[in-house]
């Protein structure tokens, strides 16, 4: 028993004592820059995804032409703003 139990305590005690050295030390602006960084390329490439998709649909026959051209025209919409948002917090980002 003391085989099994000495190996779980010397693993969990390494563990606890190794925690802060490995912790990722970033600062709560930076984390949030990261994030609007990630957000804003999400958003970028689901308006691109979802201008492929209407592609897609509207070939396959299962859009008429009026759905098309209007969902075709929110998504660009859509897409102009997200690719603006991107630039704007990478140009941030690289101010600092």
């Amino acid at each position: 028993m003391e085989f099994v139990v000495a190996p779980i305590i010397l693993i969990g005690l390494v563990l606890f004592i190794a925690w802060p050295l490995v912790q990722d030390k970033t600062t709560p602006e930076e984390l949030d820059e990261t994030s609007e960084l990630e957000i804003a390329t999400e958003e970028k490439e689901n308006a691109l995804a979802n201008l492929k998709d209407i592609e897609m649909d509207y070939r396959m026959g299962k859009l008429s032409d009026e759905d098309y051209a209007k969902l075709k025209e929110d998504f660009e919409e859509q897409a102009v703003a997200a690719l603006q948002k991107l630039e704007a917090v990478q140009k941030k980002k690289k101010r600092k």
